[in-house]
Parts: structure tokens; sequence; C-alpha cells
């Protein structure tokens, strides 16, 4: 989402998306079949970022373009 800003990080952007769409973190882990804790360690940078297999899955299941730079 464009005007979103720069200082997003990954994780914080996956988290924009999910609730945009509606999502629980579990709705959103059982669909990319992760678990909960891994989500959510992703989301506050507690874990690396998913590999760029995971990201284009997520950006499919959460309708954004893999490139999107919120």
């Amino acid at each position: 989402m464009r005007g979103l800003g720069d200082h997003l990080s990954v994780g914080e952007r996956i988290a924009f998306y999910r609730k945009r769409r509606g999502y629980t973190q579990e709705v959103l882990a059982g669909l990319v079949g992760r678990n909960t804790d891994w989500l959510a360690k992703i989301e506050t940078g507690r874990r690396k970022p998913p590999r760029i297999e995971m990201l284009a899955e997520l950006s499919r299941i959460l309708r954004v373009p893999l490139g999107d730079r919120a």
C-alpha cells in the first residue's frame, strides 16, 4: 500500500495486510501450514523474515504483490 511508509518491517507488513483481510494469526498461519507462534514471531521481528517461497505464498493468500513496499 503506497503511502504507508518504508519504515515497516516485513513482519509488520504481513500483520498489516493480515488484519486488512480480516484474518487472525491462527487463520493465516494455518493457510500456510505453520503454527500461530511462528507467525507471531515473524510479525513482531523475533524471527527472521520467511524465505522468498513463503513470502510468495503469503502474498498470494493476502492478495498483495510480492514486491509491495507498503
